[in-house]
């Protein structure tokens, strides 16, 4: 794209129109150029527009702009609809964004992806069952989709990354503006592994609330599938999975204890028809993706008898080592040491707080 070209795309982006605006603005005059430069009389034909929105465009045709550093040194780029590296499933949205800002590199394969999401304060269930999935689906070869989130989201594109995967976070702020700032340095790991980091908003976007919703609907057409590891009630997660059964995607949901709010939202995806997931394999069987098998089986550790008590009192929320230590009748200090060792051979995890849980 030559810098001419990308000065007019971030202009009309500048104007926060909606993707259908933005369409049949390009529908009618071509391009970015065209738009801009159009005359009000030719504005006022494209049944979309307001008057305000006519007025915003002759400002944007003159405002100054800046390139960013990063389109500027081709880290990043803007892909738009005809570009061959657009992301294809978007096409079934009835408002596929016209552009995307992206950060890092899109492939092929990417058309193969999971959407894997859910709540910004999973317990330590929903974290190790997010760990799971996440790694056996990028085992079987599969991209792994998420929001860029705190929580669920964060753990799945952690996990791809560890796992020698691919992960794509589509942000609900602009490139230039990178939410949530503890993610920052996720962001960059992400796309300088190879994966991408991906933006429909202008470059300076802010989070506002109203961009999250809006930006689902891209994890929800991408994937063939969306899971939904552990998510309350009333969370953005399950408008995802809203929109993904509205797409004709499948809709996979992980259940949870009865007892935890946290899986709420599972069981009602669940009992509205979202496919029970209890493994990965359930995922890749509903959509017919057949993986290599294991040239072996893993070769479990050998565990004292110490080390086989602690391990069956533990479960997957934390408990204090204090209390493991006087349910299996040990001394602190040695359950501290048996528990370290577990700890090594990835078999349990240090919690904060000096507790500790289950590894599946």
């Amino acid at each position: 794209m030559s810098k001419e070209a990308l000065t007019a795309w971030l202009r009309l982006l500048s104007l926060e129109f909606s993707a259908n605006k933005l369409r049949s603005l390009l529908e009618r005059f071509g391009d970015p150029e065209r738009a801009l430069s159009a005359s009000a009389s030719a504005l006022r034909e494209v049944g979309t527009l307001r008057e305000a929105d006519i007025a915003a465009i002759e400002r944007a045709a003159h405002a100054p702009v800046t390139i960013p550093p990063l389109l500027e040194s081709g880290d990043a780029r803007l892909i738009v609809a005809s570009d061959p590296d657009y992301p294809r499933p978007l096409e079934i949205l009835p408002d596929p964004p016209p552009a995307l800002f992206v950060w890092g590199e899109l492939q092929e394969r990417d058309r193969f992806a999971v959407g894997v999401v859910g709540t910004r304060r999973p317990s330590a269930y929903g974290r190790m069952v997010a760990e799971r999935f996440t790694r056996d689906l990028c085992e079987a070869g599969l991209t792994i989709l998420s929001g860029g989130a705190l929580g669920v989201d964060t753990v799945a594109h952690r996990t791809a990354l560890e796992a020698g995967g691919r992960t794509v976070a589509i942000l609900g702020s602009g490139l230039g503006n990178l939410y949530p700032t503890e993610n920052r340095a996720l962001f960059r790991r992400i796309a300088e592994s190879g994966g991408a980091v991906i933006s429909e908003y202008f470059w300076d976007a802010a989070p506002d609330a109203w961009r999250f919703p809006v930006r689902n609907r891209l994890i929800a057409a991408w994937g063939l599938g969306t899971l939904v590891v552990e998510a309350p009630e009333a969370s953005g997660a399950l408008i995802t999975a809203r929109l993904a059964g509205e797409y004709g995607r499948e809709v996979f949901a992980v259940p949870g204890s009865i007892d935890n709010p946290k899986s709420k939202g599972c069981h009602a995806l669940i009992k509205d028809g979202a496919q029970l997931a209890e493994s990965a394999e359930d995922i890749l069987n509903a959509l017919r993706i057949s993986s290599e098998p294991r040239e072996r089986a893993p070769v479990l550790p050998v565990l004292t008898e110490l080390q086989e008590k602690l391990l069956n009192a533990l479960d997957l929320e934390p408990r204090h080592v204090d209390a493991l230590a006087r349910l299996v009748g040990l001394p602190v200090h040695v359950a501290q040491a048996e528990l370290t060792m577990l700890e090594m051979q990835g078999l349990a995890r240090r919690m904060p707080g000096g507790a500790f849980v289950r590894v599946l």
